[in-house]
This record gives C-alpha cells, sequence and structure tokens, in this order.
C-alpha cells in the first residue's frame, strides 16, 4: 500500500484531499472510484501519475495539475462528471485514450506547448466543452469535433489584437472553407468575439454573412447581428482556399 492508499483510507470519502508533498508519483487506479471526493491538490513532488488514476471521481470539481509532471497515463479523467476546468502541465505529451471521456461538465481545457498527440477519444462526451486553450500550430492534433471549439477560442481571445501573422494565417486556413459552419457556431454560443475576429478579417463572404444576419436577428443575437450588418455595408467576395484542414 501506498502513501495515496493510507491517505484514501484515512480520509475515507473526504470531499478535499491535499497529497503530502514527498509523493513522487500516483499509481494507476489510485483514486478510481473515490465518489465523495471533490477537489483534489497534487504537489510539485509528482513526476508521475498512471493509467485512470481519478477514473469514476463522479463529483470532482476542481484537481491541480503541477507542473512537475512529466508522465500521465491514459484515461485519467473518465466518468469524471463534475470536473469543470483543467489547466494540463507542460510536459505533457499526449492526451491518451479516454482522458476526459464523458467529462460532460468540461467546459475549459488549457493545453501545454508540449503536446504531441491527442486520441480520437481523448475528449469524447464533453459536450459542454466551450473552450480549448492551444497554439494554433497545434490544432491539428486534437480530435476533429474539437478544432472547432480551438479555432472559436482562438478568435474570441484575439478579436481585439493583433498576434502573429503565423497564427492568423492557421486559422485562415480552418474558417475559409468551413465559415458558415463557424458563424453558425458563434451565433448559437452567442460568441460575439469570434464573430467580430472573422468579420474584421474579411474571414466570411457576402453569401454567409447574409444567411446568418437573419439566423442572427431570428435569434435575438443583437450585436452579431449588428456587427453583420455593419460588415455587409462594404463587404468584398474573398478567395476560397481549395485545401480542407479538417479532413
Amino acid at each position: 500500500m501506498n502513501k495515496c492508499d493510507d491517505l484514501l483510507k484515512k480520509e475515507g470519502v473526504n470531499k478535499e484531499v491535499v497529497i503530502p508533498d514527498d509523493v513522487t508519483s500516483i499509481r494507476e487506479l489510485a483514486f478510481s472510484g473515490s465518489d465523495g471526493l471533490e477537489r483534489l491538490s497534487i504537489p510539485d513532488s509528482v513526476k508521475e501519475i498512471g493509467n485512470y488514476a481519478f477514473m469514476n471521481c463522479y463529483a470532482l470539481r476542481e484537481i491541480r495539475m503541477p507542473e512537475s509532471v512529466d508522465r500521465i497515463g491514459a484515461g485519467l479523467f473518465q466518468n469524471c462528471w463534475q470536473l469543470r476546468s483543467v489547466r494540463m502541465p507542460e510536459g505533457t505529451l499526449t492526451l491518451g485514450t479516454d482522458m476526459f471521456e464523458n467529462c460532460h461538465a468540461l467546459a475549459e481545457i488549457w493545453l501545454p506547448l508540449s503536446l504531441k498527440d491527442a486520441a480520437r477519444t481523448s475528449l469524447s462526451g464533453c459536450r459542454s466543452l466551450k473552450a480549448i486553450h492551444i497554439s494554433p500550430q497545434q490544432i491539428q492534433i486534437l480530435p476533429p469535433s474539437a478544432r472547432y471549439t480551438a479555432v472559436l477560442t482562438f478568435m474570441e481571445e484575439h478579436a481585439s489584437d493583433e498576434p502573429s501573422a503565423e497564427d492568423v494565417a492557421v486559422i485562415e486556413g480552418y474558417v475559409f472553407e468551413r465559415q458558415k459552419s463557424f458563424l453558425d457556431l458563434a451565433i448559437n454560443r452567442r460568441s460575439t468575439e469570434a464573430v467580430r475576429y472573422m468579420v474584421s478579417r474579411g474571414l466570411a463572404d457576402e453569401e454567409a454573412l447574409r444567411e446568418y444576419l437573419k439566423r442572427s436577428a431570428a435569434s435575438g443575437r443583437v450585436e452579431i447581428t449588428a456587427l453583420i450588418l455593419d460588415s455587409l455595408k462594404d463587404s468584398k467576395e474573398k478567395n476560397v482556399l481549395t485545401e480542407d484542414p479538417f479532413a
């Protein structure tokens, strides 16, 4: 029995657990099934977390992932239904199989520059996911369905500033081919900033803007409707890229 086992045995179904500073690894399935656990703090001493370590922690809402962790197993947060946000540590190389599967409440996730790969099922069932913070150069790593959210997040964050030309080029490559899909997503999520990014950089042609002007107005999205109306006053057709970045 390791120190995490001792801690769980001692704490039982305690809502909050702080792992001692001298723990260096969390074994496979260490906290799995701790359905009363709501908050977990992992110290900087931890270097490795095993497969499915927090699986079926149904009540887990908050977790501190230290930057010291450089080896992370698969299925870490599978069925953590109440988890709201996670900041994955720099050094994370992959989002393994089932990493966040069925994290129904997960709304926001930060992914590090070290990330090299993400399994197709890593974000399956994350139906509340509204923001994925990741470098544009890494968006292609994500499962196809998650790329839309990552691009939308970037546009929301940079609607009023000037990101690098390299980042802008990558985002344009995604948006040009799927401009109607992004307008639809932005309107559904009431993302005024994403629409602002698109119209200010000419990432939606006149046909798309006119179509979604009606949808926006019918949905009561007043600010978005005003943005589209202003853009239509002097909109110009844009060249459409032929390569599909989502393929």
